[in-house]
């Protein structure tokens, strides 16, 4: 037994708890990566300076609404597309295929596609809306537009992802149920009401947990798409450690924001569970 679970432990040990302990080291610490060993310790002054920079209060906020952006939109969305896909349809197979697609493409393949589809001069989206006599717009470099724009390209990106898990849930609700509220006399809507929804609870309430996780973890949009502009309306809590690690040389900083971070994102998991393991009353 200890030769088939050996390998493992030492490879979580190596990839995942020690670089956790070394994270929760560095943050108590000041020190550039150009030279490490000349650290000096600070205690919690990170965290102290990390509570009351408006800067990194910024990102967290800025990240918050982009997962409020996401769950907001997906959820709909993802279920009247598995409504629809749950029907009799011609080349079904195919078209969750096509839908399920963007999940599974690279991050960074789909930022750079959507960068130049909302280019200001030459993209697709203002190349549409001249073509129809309405203004250009600046999708990536206004401060109003620039978050709604990522959160339109996480929809596209991530729409297929929910899909899949509503569809699945639809496919386990019994046939049967439908077809007495039907007998009835319940209208399609009815039925969607009363019965679908009150049985995909569970699922639902894994679909935004684990969009809440996806949108709290977006890095790629705000590398390739804004740099973290305009002014801060897409600095992202990933993107905003990256810059303060690699960019500003403040890895103690940086760590010290991973740390929060991770506790955010452990405390969302956490949810996730205990909502999960509660007992639903249809």
């Amino acid at each position: 037994m200890a030769a088939f679970i050996g390998p493992f432990l030492i490879l979580l040990a190596v990839f995942q708890y020690w670089p956790v302990i070394t994270m929760l080291r560095d943050s108590l610490y000041s020190f550039q990566l150009l030279n490490p060993a000349q650290r000096s310790f600070i205690g919690l002054d990170n965290y102290l300076y990390l509570l009351s920079d408006p800067d990194r209060i910024e990102a967290f906020l800025v990240t918050f609404g982009l997962a409020a952006g996401l769950v907001c939109t997906v959820i709909p969305v993802s279920f009247l597309l598995a409504v629809y896909l749950n029907a009799v349809m011609p080349a079904r197979a195919l078209v969750r295929t096509i839908v399920f697609l963007p999940v599974v493409t690279s991050a960074v393949v789909i930022a750079t596609m959507w960068t130049f589809l909302l280019e200001p001069n030459n993209g697709l989206f203002n190349s549409v809306l001249s073509a129809v006599r309405l203004p250009r717009l600046a999708f990536l470099t206004s401060e109003a537009q620039a978050l709604p724009s990522v959160v339109l390209m996480m929809l596209w990106q991530q729409t297929g992802f929910g899909t899949v898990l509503f569809l699945s849930g639809l496919q386990s609700i019994p046939r049967e149920l439908e077809d007495a509220a039907a007998v009835d006399g319940a209208s399609t809507l009815q039925r969607l009401w009363h019965v679908t929804l009150p049985l995909l609870t569970r699922t639902t309430v894994f679909v935004v947990v684990m969009m809440t996780v996806f949108s709290l973890q977006a890095f790629a949009p705000a590398l390739i798409m804004t740099g973290g502009g305009p002014d801060g309306t897409t600095n992202f809590v990933a993107f905003d450690i990256y810059s303060l690690a690699f960019s500003m040389q403040l890895p103690g900083m940086a760590s010290a924001e991973s740390v929060v971070f991770m506790l955010i994102v452990l405390s969302v998991s956490l949810a996730q569970m205990r909502l999960l393991r509660a007992k639903w009353i249809y």
